[in-house]
Order: C-alpha cells, then sequence, then structure tokens
C-alpha cells in the first residue's frame, strides 16, 4: 500500500509500506476518499513549524520530517479489532487519519456515516469542524452582523454554517472565483478587498454599523487587521487560521483600542463531556449535512487521483487560487 510523506521542504513523495496490524481496540480503514486541507497541509509542504524555535510541526507534536500529511479520510473499514463491537466489515466511515491507502485508527475517532452523505462531502467533515469550533466561541446570536474574512475551504465552511444558522453574513476575499463561490452559497455580500470601498459596502450591508462578530480564516495579518476594521465596537474576533508571521500592524493601536473588541482563538475541541465535545459537535455537523441544511457543494471544486497529490500540493504552494475544496480518489481500480 502507499501513502504520502513530506520528507523536506517542498518535497511530496509516496512510499509503499506494509498493510498496518488492527489495534485490538480499533479498525483498519481502506480509503475511498480524502480531501486537502490548503492552509494546514501546505505549511507542513513547506517545511514551517508552528513556533518560532522550530520545535513543533503542531500544537503539540514535535517537529520532524519525514512526516505524512493530511486529516480527513471517507473509507470503509475492512478490519475490526477483538475488542471492537461497534462497526461492521464494509461499513463505511470518515476518520481523522492522512493521505494513505489504509489506516490503523482507534475506534473512537472513527464515525459512521449516513447514506444521505455522499463521500465527497463527507471527507470535509474535520474541515467543516474547524469552522463549526469557531462558531462555538463566536457565538454569534439571533440576528447577528457576520463578516468573514477569507474564503479557502475554513472560511467557506464558516459561510455554510452562517447561512444555515440564518445570519446576516458577508464576505471578504481577493479571488474573484472565491467571492462567486461565495455566492453561490448564500453569502449576502461578497466582496474584494481589492475593491476601494470595500468596507463603505460592508457597513451599508449592515445597516452603518460593523460586524458583530468578525472571523478570520485568511492566515495572514492583513485579513486580522480588516476583520478588526470590520467589527463594530463591543463586537469579537475570532481567529480561526494558523498564523507562523509577525504582526505588520499594532493590533492593540488606534482605533482598535477604542473600539473595545475581543479577540479571540480557535482550536481544538473541549474535553469529552463538554457541551459541544468532539462527538456532539461532528454528530450535529453530520445531521445539518444530511437534512441538506449545510450546503457546501460549490466549494468542492477539484477532484484527483491520488498519484496527483504532489502536483496538487506544488499547485497550491505556487498560489493557484482556482483549487479551493479537493477532493482524492483512492478506490481500487485506480490504485
Amino acid at each position: 500500500m502507499h501513502r504520502l510523506i513530506i520528507t523536506g521542504p517542498r518535497q511530496a513523495v509516496f512510499e509503499d509500506v506494509a498493510r498496518p496490524e488492527c489495534p485490538p481496540d480499533g479498525v483498519l480503514v481502506e480509503a475511498c476518499t480524502t480531501a486537502i486541507s490548503a492552509g494546514t497541509e501546505i505549511r507542513v509542504f513547506r517545511a514551517i513549524p508552528v513556533d518560532e524555535d522550530g520545535q513543533f510541526l503542531y500544537e503539540k507534536i514535535p517537529f520532524a520530517m519525514p512526516t505524512e500529511n493530511g486529516y480527513s479520510m471517507v473509507g470503509t473499514v475492512m478490519e475490526t479489532g477483538e475488542q471492537v463491537e461497534a462497526f461492521d466489515i464494509g461499513e463505511r466511515v470518515f476518520a481523522t487519519a492522512p493521505h494513505r491507502h489504509i489506516a490503523a485508527l482507534q475506534a473512537a475517532r472513527v464515525t459512521q456515516l449516513p447514506n444521505a452523505i455522499p463521500d465527497k462531502e463527507a471527507v470535509f467533515l474535520n474541515i467543516l469542524e474547524v469552522a463549526h469550533k469557531a462558531i462555538r466561541v463566536g457565538d454569534p446570536q439571533a440576528g447577528a452582523n457576520v463578516v468573514i474574512v477569507g474564503q479557502g475551504v475554513v472560511g467557506l465552511s464558516l459561510l455554510a454554517y452562517s447561512v444555515a444558522f440564518g445570519w446576516r453574513t458577508a464576505v471578504v476575499d481577493l479571488a474573484p472565483g472565491r467571492l462567486e463561490i461565495a455566492r453561490q452559497m448564500g453569502a449576502g455580500l461578497a466582496v474584494s478587498t481589492n475593491d476601494a470601498d470595500h468596507s463603505d459596502q460592508i457597513f451599508d450591508y449592515f445597516g452603518g454599523a460593523g460586524a458583530d462578530v468578525a472571523f478570520e480564516a485568511g492566515s495572514n495579518w492583513s485579513a486580522i487587521r480588516t476583520a478588526m476594521e470590520l467589527t463594530r465596537t463591543d463586537g469579537r474576533v475570532v481567529i480561526v487560521s494558523r498564523h507562523t508571521q509577525k504582526p505588520d500592524f499594532n493590533p492593540v493601536g488606534h482605533p482598535f483600542l477604542g473600539k473595545r473588541l475581543s479577540l479571540a482563538t480557535s482550536y481544538a475541541y473541549p474535553p469529552d463531556g463538554a457541551r459541544w465535545d468532539y462527538r456532539t459537535s461532528i454528530n450535529l455537523t453530520i445531521d445539518l449535512l444530511a437534512r441538506r441544511r449545510l450546503y457546501i457543494e460549490p466549494m468542492i471544486t477539484h477532484q484527483f487521483d491520488w498519484q496527483q497529490l504532489p502536483e496538487v500540493y506544488r499547485r497550491l504552494d505556487q498560489g493557484d487560487q482556482s483549487i479551493v475544496g479537493a477532493v482524492i480518489n483512492w478506490r481500487k481500480d485506480q490504485q
């Protein structure tokens, strides 16, 4: 079987490895599809650590190469451990797993999927959940004005929840194609920061006030600044994306200090047993997808065979804005 590994900066290759053993409390999952989370995966592709000292590849995972990449898989259960009773052979599931043909996983982090959700949507569950967790941090109230800065897969996922929950939502991005996708997904207003009057358009759309809650999903400091500029006095700004560069403006200087903004970051789930822990949160997202309340089809722009993954990374690394939601096909007839 094959797995994708990053061997160094901008070096992605496939490695032929033995099939993993099934853990007693887990399952083996054979991949049907995986999804690319461009922000995280291209940072890893570029071998950029999350900390200034270069010690960590992820929040609590030491920096080391080679490494696997990706965290979103839909597949079928091909083997169960002796302690596992909740899954059947051949059952379709979602799993937090990298780009590989077969993954060995703890059963507690594998999720059964209803037939109502197609593979190409179900594979975005973890990416949707990044947005879902940010929604819980921002906590927009009924009738809220929401702005989303950045319309990659996370920003568009935030938009999908905003539309589902009925908030008045404006989005901002530089890429015309992504703004058009946002309009198809139900954005009330989609504007480019290249437009000199983009702030005026958004304030007019919100009836003269700024956003009650702004979500930053652009992964750069100019996006944070834009989010802060578009938020009303006493509003909240939620930083969703990872930032590995230093700020190029003073986030507590004029005029931001006078706006009494609350700045919050969103990352990971609360402990199991909390109101919106992993299982409760992902079950809600599955229910919304199954009932067609969460509309994400327009953001799925590309499907590739697994052999194309290194080239897809190169395109994303070089700034190809046409690739938004990318689904990778791992089916047997293409191995």
